[in-house]
């Protein structure tokens, strides 16, 4: 690894906040931005630990030469925020520990993350006493002291957060530490911890992490229930225990998010919220899919695991644990949506011997339309809209996830190959109904079946629209057909 580190003088933002300091002023770049400059990754957010001047005043005076925005974060530690015009560039200053960089680096939580550059005119110097550039050529996360972990216990959870986003090893005494004080997570602010499970789920590689937290049982200081799945043993359909099959469902996200087309990672991409995106949201989901079972299991008679409903009670589950985490509202409903239909798009698929024998036979020239009613399919992209193709991903990465007995290879990769199929066929369904033109609107339906306004005038669109997308209606004599018969079955089920 580089040892001239003059480099970062070059910086014009650094440049500039140096030209702002005052006489016998000191400032150190400190923290994550080290650890992440000296690995290589992009870093946007600069921590400054500042001796000397007041680090709000220093904070103000960058603000202005930058023509940024300035916060006050707390006036008493003497802490502030410069966010810059751009909007992805943000800087924090804050006044060291005692005034003085030492006992500021040895109030830090992990040895990666407390390292500093001194900053000055003309040249840039390291400042390691942990050894922690040596933690990171080597890959591992180590504790700065037990006391920093009791002191602000989020760190406990940030451990695991690093250790996922860097795909890092932690040290071995340190798992130790974090499986001592995990209960101190309680202590902390939902708030806090909601981010940190964010960045650690947004990480690529995260089941790893996942498991580690299971095993020191810090995963279930935060997700509790999550304990009651280590019970539930393999069954016909399933090769793992219950715990163990929404970790693999997680790592098939990961996967398929790398191996599907790139739309679909494009759209994961996307933020759900204010800073987070789907992808963090839909693992999360992933491993909450099968929240509920432990509470619905029931074996029968004949041997045969049931789990009756445990897509609709887990998906209320989770939706109060994440309104505890301060998810946002956009973030719950996701999710819910996610566990609550999980099993949705493997239900449409048809599965018989003769179509897995034709599947068999040819699986390229295999017609997939076969394998799937096209009404219930259409009714499916409509009801789960912009999030199908998530859902999707759930529903395969179940499957990927579920090769007891019963699930042949033939099988597996029939529903896989279906699954595709879905996908493809939502990507073509999308633009089709924004373009179905309205044959009928709700005042010619009413006035076509003699009715009042009511909320199965909606119903009978949605169906109309269906049929429309279909190929079964096609015009407004066809349309006004339609709504008299499926009119008149609804009344006969009344």
């Amino acid at each position: 690894m580089n040892t001239n580190y003059d480099y970062i003088l070059d910086n014009p933002i650094n440049k500039n906040v140096l030209d702002c300091c005052g006489g016998g002023t000191e400032i150190y770049l400190v923290g994550g931005y080290i650890r992440d400059l000296l690995l290589k990754k992009d870093c946007y957010d600069k921590d400054y630990a500042v001796v000397g001047e007041s680090a709000i005043e220093l904070a103000r005076k960058a603000a202005d030469k930058l023509e940024s925005y300035f916060i006050v974060l707390d006036e008493e530690l003497d802490i502030a925020r410069v966010i810059l015009r751009d909007k992805k560039n943000t800087l924090d200053f804050a006044k060291c520990t005692k005034n003085n960089i030492t006992d500021d680096l040895n109030r830090r939580d992990y040895t990666v993350n407390s390292l500093a550059l001194k900053i000055g005119e003309h040249k840039a110097e390291l400042i390691d006493p942990f050894n922690g550039l040596e933690d990171l050529n080597n890959k591992t996360i180590k504790a700065v002291s037990e006391f920093n972990l009791k002191d602000d216990p989020l760190r406990i959870l940030r451990g695991f957060r690093i250790a996922a986003q860097l795909d890092f090893d932690i040290e071995e005494s340190t798992v130790k530490l974090l499986e001592k004080h995990k209960s101190l997570i309680r202590e902390v602010a939902n708030e806090r911890i909601h981010i940190e499970l964010i960045k650690l789920f947004q990480a690529k590689r995260s089941v790893r992490i996942l498991k580690l937290m299971q095993e020191t049982g810090f995963l279930y200081e935060i997700f509790p229930d999550l304990n009651a799945q280590e019970k539930v043993p393999p069954s016909s359909y399933h090769h793992l225990y219950l715990i163990e099959h929404s970790f693999e469902v997680v790592r098939q996200i990961e996967k398929l998010a790398e191996s599907l087309p790139e739309w679909i990672g494009e759209k994961l991409e996307h933020e759900a919220s204010m800073g987070i995106k789907y992808y963090p949201l839909l693992k999360i989901a992933a491993l909450l899919h099968d929240y509920g079972k432990p509470e619905t299991w029931n074996i029968q008679n004949d041997g045969r695991h049931r789990f009756l409903k445990h897509e609709e009670v887990g998906a209320y589950k989770a939706e109060d644990l994440l309104k505890d985490l301060k998810f946002t509202k956009n973030a719950v409903k996701y999710i819910f949506q996610m566990i609550r239909y999980h099993l949705y798009p493997n239900q449409l698929i048809k599965t018989d011997e003769y179509l897995l024998k034709r599947f068999e036979k040819n699986a390229k020239e295999f017609d997939f339309t076969q394998s799937v009613s096209l009404k219930a399919l259409s009714r499916m992209f409509r009801r789960i809209d912009k999030y199908t193709p998530d859902l999707i991903m759930i529903a395969m990465a179940d499957r990927l996830s579920t090769q007891g007995p019963e699930i042949t290879p033939l099988r597996m990769n029939y529903d896989l190959k279906v699954l595709e199929w879905f996908l493809n066929r939502y990507k073509e369904f999308m633009p089709q109904v924004q373009d179905v033109p309205e044959l009928l609107d709700g005042k010619e339906i009413m006035k076509v079946l003699g009715i009042e306004p009511g909320p199965v005038i909606g119903d009978i669109k949605t169906e109309l629209k269906e049929m429309q997308l279909s190929g079964e209606v096609n015009n407004k004599e066809e349309a006004i057909e339609f709504v008299k018969n499926f009119y008149k079955q609804l009344a006969e089920t009344q």
